[in-house]
């Protein structure tokens, strides 16, 4: 690899399904418009787990984890935004700037936006690229990412908290705020209440809702939802019935945070004529979704949310700041805090389904 390295620590993992090891890895200086990031806490998402198990397109050896926090310790020539010493958190959208979806103000449906660096970039072992998962590779003490994909923030929460807005909450909250554009007054339902499902919760609550109706099988889930600002929790069973007890005409938004095809066409359903059903959950590549197409003729409309809709740049901080007001309750996000060291462990906490969120620091 050209240029200058340094060595430093990565969760390595070799193939589907296999736990990671951490190891030595030598990772380039930054180039033109680059900057390395030193990582304080990095959280484990759905996607990374997802990734792991052949889900993402990904390549092995790979470095997984993508919603992380840290601090600017080296920038390369033709930075002009960040300086070292500056807190940022990870961006998983390159935000290129060139492409159609950039040049409309889109930045989270940018083109360059991929699951794999088909293990190209500044990370390698003994001469050989890795993979850097959504171009991060954030299971690692050191990442090089273009200056575009780290967003400088003030605050003063911890990076175990703040690493979060690198994914799910940004995810959850800017489907409810952004894509879905809920308006004060209105009926939420938002089924799933993992990170993002909580999130979404959240934003709907800052937007205005009067009702936001949660639905999912876990209790400690329906528990935290209501915590957060459900005013009714349902499990996922007979919802299409219990549902319109709440909102007979049907619900004015349904976002659907689970990643299942029937819980999408459920959502559909459940929205009142003029609704919206937003779609938040990653299905398989293969899955296919039919709806009755004459419920499009009552104006009820089905969309996609990718990244919340967001603007990293503004979105970040006024989610840190609506934390720090106490209106976003961050903190609570967090189930577990764990060393990188047991990475393992975190993520066969995650796998069982009944945590919000595990979260490494560095």
């Amino acid at each position: 690899m050209p240029g200058n390295s340094m060595k430093t620590q990565a969760a390595i993992v070799r193939n589907t399904n296999e736990e990671f090891s951490i190891e030595e890895v030598d990772l380039a200086d930054p180039r033109n418009g680059e900057v390395r990031v030193k990582i304080e806490a990095c959280g484990i998402c759905r996607s990374d787990l997802s990734a792991l198990e052949g889900k993402e397109v990904i390549e092995f050896p790979a470095v997984l984890g993508h919603e992380a926090t840290g601090t600017v310790d080296a920038v390369g020539k033709g930075v002009v935004r960040l300086k070292e010493g500056d807190k940022v958190i990870l961006s998983w959208t390159p935000a290129c700037g060139c492409c159609p979806g950039c040049l409309r103000g889109q930045v989270h449906l940018c083109r360059e936006i991929n699951m794999t660096t088909h293990r190209r970039g500044p990370l390698s072992q003994g001469g050989q690229g890795i993979d850097r998962f959504m171009g991060l590779g954030a299971f690692c003490e050191h990442v090089v990412i273009p200056e575009r994909m780290a967003i400088p923030v003030t605050t003063s929460l911890p990076p175990h908290q703040t690493c979060l807005i690198g994914c799910a909450v940004t995810t959850g909250f800017g489907a409810a705020v952004n894509t879905a554009a809920v308006r004060w007054g209105e009926t939420v339902a938002v089924l799933g209440c993992g990170g993002v499902g909580l999130s979404a919760i959240q934003g709907a609550k800052v937007a205005g809702a009067s009702r936001i109706i949660a639905v999912d099988p876990i209790a400690e889930r329906r528990e935290a939802a209501r915590a957060m600002g459900a005013t009714d929790v349902l499990t996922a069973e007979n919802v299409s019935v219990e549902i319109p007890k709440l909102a007979a005409d049907g619900v004015d938004c349904a976002i659907e945070c689970v990643g299942n095809v029937n819980t999408m066409r459920t959502c559909f359903e459940l929205i009142r004529p003029g609704g919206r059903a937003i779609v938040v959950g990653l299905p398989g590549y293969a899955d296919e979704l039919t709806i009755p197409a004459i419920n499009l003729l009552a104006e009820k409309t089905l969309s996609g949310s990718i990244y919340g809709s967001c603007q990293p740049n503004t979105d970040f901080q006024k989610i840190l700041s609506l934390s720090e007001a106490g209106e976003f309750k961050l903190g609570a996000l967090v189930d577990k805090i764990r060393p990188f060291s047991e990475i393992n462990q975190g993520f066969d906490e995650m796998r069982q389904g009944h945590l919000t969120r595990v979260v490494l620091v560095f």
